[in-house]
């Protein structure tokens, strides 16, 4: 019995007579096997004892000759190519493409074609340095969390005997530290103290755009409700009609109960939804959204995918808005970005208390929809605290649209701002093309709005 298991060893051949010639004599198989059942008793593996006896070898001497043997393991392109199918079976499509974009860097390559159960940390931590030394400081540090999991995945019980890869060996793996930068080395820069909110009248004139219908009238309708709803951008591309409520006692306002999948760790939620109140523009949003998704094939989505992915997902990948954030003249900041305004602006100029912002960001209450009345929409104390500060919310981004108009009124000219749109988009070189092209035949410019094309960003010549 070894370690509660009962075991059955094999000690040899058995010859006649006395001298163990050729094999093992009796009283020396029984002397053996003795041995062999007191290591058991003493909780010592007899398997090394006995393979070393077999090869005419000490065991010390055994097991240095194993120790150098190689063993069977994958490569570093196999081990690769099967934990990223695995991530990706398991995880969402943005932590499989950062796991992947994680184990791209040209300084990893030196491991092509090596069995992975013979890299070693150092080599590993000198890979890292050299990315950490081109300046991608912040890269080397997701590196080192992504293979830390790679090299765990690699020993787990179920493929270890495939890989030989031993536990633990990447743990003590670190990147090295960052670059010091002292506090006021460089210029000093009011926009800094913002933090990682952006400026108020950028806000306002990404509203704008978005009503002068610039984009694509679904793009436009999104930008107000991420904008109107501060919700993460995951949550705004996978919005379904039947997460939307209107209750008699207000009308004029959506509910919006986001589904636990589209929140942060919203696998570790169970079955909580997050009720977020749409109020004005974002309401407005909302229902016409809806009147949008009024089609066979859109299956309910606010934003339903053009084809479908090999998740089969059916609304639109979370990078949808990006672009056109990107290229909206006077405007710097990404969709997630809305969130920090709302936590930075909501303290200082709307009366949120400190931390207060996460009831509408969704860091602390999740409810579960069937639970939900009208009596209770329009009577909790947590229900009334946030619309009350969507209320706030909302003013404050139409004063600063309005503001964004006074302050800019070449926001409402549409040739100019859709030229400056296709120019920060495609560059000066293809607006001279499409100027020359269209008229050369006649063409208007820029489409009407309503019309096919009349969003920019569509094909251009």
């Amino acid at each position: 019995m070894l370690h509660g298991n009962q075991k059955r060893y094999d000690l040899g051949l058995v010859v006649d007579g006395a001298e163990s010639i050729g094999g093992l004599s009796l009283d020396d198989a029984r002397a053996l096997a003795n041995t062999v059942s007191e290591m058991a008793r003493k909780g010592q593996n007899p398997a090394n004892f006995l393979a070393a006896r077999a090869a005419g070898l000490s065991v010390d001497t055994y097991l240095k000759r194993e120790a150098a043997r190689p063993k069977p393991s994958w490569t570093w392109q196999k081990a690769k190519k099967e934990f990223l199918a695995d991530v990706a079976r398991a995880n969402r499509e943005a932590t499989h493409r950062d796991y992947r974009k994680k184990l791209q860097p040209r300084e990893l390559s030196r491991f092509d074609d090596r069995m992975v159960n013979t890299i070693t940390r150092n080599e590993m931590a000198a890979a890292i340095a050299e990315v950490h030394a081109r300046g991608a400081e912040s890269m080397s540090e997701g590196m080192v969390r992504v293979i830390k999991r790679f090299w765990s995945w690699l020993a787990e019980a179920v493929r270890q005997d495939q890989t030989n890869v031993e536990d633990a060996r990447m743990a003590k793996l670190q990147a090295p530290l960052r670059t010091r930068i002292e506090i006021g080395e460089e210029a000093f820069d009011p926009e800094d103290e913002q933090g990682d909110a952006p400026p108020e009248i950028e806000i306002g004139r990404a509203l704008v755009m978005a009503r002068q219908s610039y984009f694509p009238e679904r793009i436009c309708l999104g930008i107000e409700l991420m904008i109107g709803t501060c919700q993460r951008r995951r949550a705004i591309t996978g919005a379904h009609r039947m997460r939307f409520r209107k209750y008699q006692e207000v009308l004029s306002e959506e509910a919006w109960y986001v589904p636990p999948y589209f929140r942060k760790s919203g696998t570790k939620r169970g079955k909580r939804s997050h009720l977020v109140p749409c109020i004005g523009f974002a309401a407005r949003a909302v229902d016409r959204l809806d009147r949008l998704s009024d089609f066979e094939g859109s299956e309910g989505w606010l934003f339903p995918a053009a084809t479908r992915t090999k998740s089969n997902r059916g609304h639109a990948e979370a990078g949808l808005f990006n672009d056109y954030f990107s290229c909206m003249p006077g405007v710097s900041f990404s969709p997630h970005a809305a969130r920090y305004a709302l936590a930075t602006y909501g303290e200082r100029d709307l009366g949120f208390r400190r931390g207060e912002a996460s009831l509408i960001l969704d860091h602390l209450e999740g409810i579960e929809p069937n639970d939900v009345t009208g009596q209770f929409y329009s009577s909790d104390p947590q229900i009334g605290r946030k619309r009350e500060m969507m209320r706030a919310w909302i003013d404050w981004c139409d004063s600063w649209a309005a503001r964004a108009i006074a302050e800019d009124s070449l926001l409402l000219d549409r040739d100019h701002i859709l030229e400056e749109i296709f120019r920060k988009r495609y560059g000066d070189e293809r607006l001279e093309r499409r100027i020359k092209f269209r008229k050369k035949r006649g063409w208007p410019l820029w489409a009407p709005p309503g019309e096919a094309g009349g969003g920019l960003l569509q094909a251009a010549e």
